[in-house]
């Protein structure tokens, strides 16, 4: 559930749809990433390895440049220049096989991606453990981002958890990896105006919904559209990236 994002943009500040600069850097999110059978809920959100490399090499080949949320903020307001394409690969929840499948692939193909990581559910089954996620912080090509600390919806959340949910996220995956969590992603799409203002106010510069589009500006910064990419390679994935509408999920 979210509140309407042009309310929120004016509350915060941002001139909708008037003088706000747009850029297109389209953000694709995924979640699990392995070979999964007799599991519909799970294959609801999953895309084999195979599928991942040969969506990369689509992009490669396209000519995309792969960068960080982080890098966002400067471009939005035109004090950083990126290239002509750019896009950017995010990982929700902090998965075993995020370890296993996914950063084997991006280390091998040389590519760039966000992690985002629930603190609390490091070490149990199914995630990543602490010194895994330590391990891939250390890469060039990754950034961590937070994801609350446990992956609660936070939209109508009292002001007091939602506070701890999002802050307390932060300071111990700081705390745990020696690196600035710029970035922040609202478990399930979950967000309303307080939880935007908690996540503002505690220092990220950015925040990822699950709002489809690929324009970004300084009126979502803190709501970044990204889209879902499934199954699709080739021309079907670069004729989906060039569309200017898509369908709410």
């Amino acid at each position: 559930m979210t509140i309407l994002p042009s309310a929120i943009s004016h509350v915060l500040g941002a001139k909708v749809g008037n003088t706000a600069r747009e850029i297109r850097i389209p953000m694709l999110f995924y979640h699990y990433v392995e070979y999964v059978e007799n599991d519909p809920g799970r294959q609801n959100l999953n895309i084999p390895p195979n599928i991942l490399i040969s969506q990369i090499e689509t992009l490669k080949n396209a000519g995309y440049t792969f960068i960080f949320p982080k890098d966002l903020a400067g471009a939005i307001v035109g004090k950083e220049k990126l290239p002509q394409k750019v896009i950017i690969l995010s990982f929700d929840d902090g998965y075993m096989d995020f370890y296993t499948n996914v950063f084997p692939i991006l280390q091998n193909e040389h590519v760039k991606a966000i992690a985002y990581i629930v603190p609390n559910f490091l070490d149990r089954p199914n995630y990543m453990f602490t010194f895994q996620l330590e391990e891939i912080a250390r890469s060039p090509l990754i950034e961590i981002g937070a994801h609350t600390m446990d992956h609660y919806a936070l939209a109508g959340m009292n002001t007091k958890e939602a506070a701890y949910e999002i802050a307390q996220s932060r300071k111990v995956l700081q705390a745990m990896l020696h690196v600035p969590i710029d970035s922040f992603a609202y478990p399930y799409g979950s967000f309303d105006l307080s939880t935007v203002q908690i996540v503002k106010a505690t220092g990220f510069t950015n925040a990822v919904s699950v709002i489809p589009g690929v324009m970004q500006s300084m009126d979502n910064e803190y709501f970044v559209s990204r889209l879902r990419p499934g199954y699709r390679t080739g021309h079907v994935l670069l004729d989906y990236l060039q569309q200017n509408t898509f369908q709410p999920w």
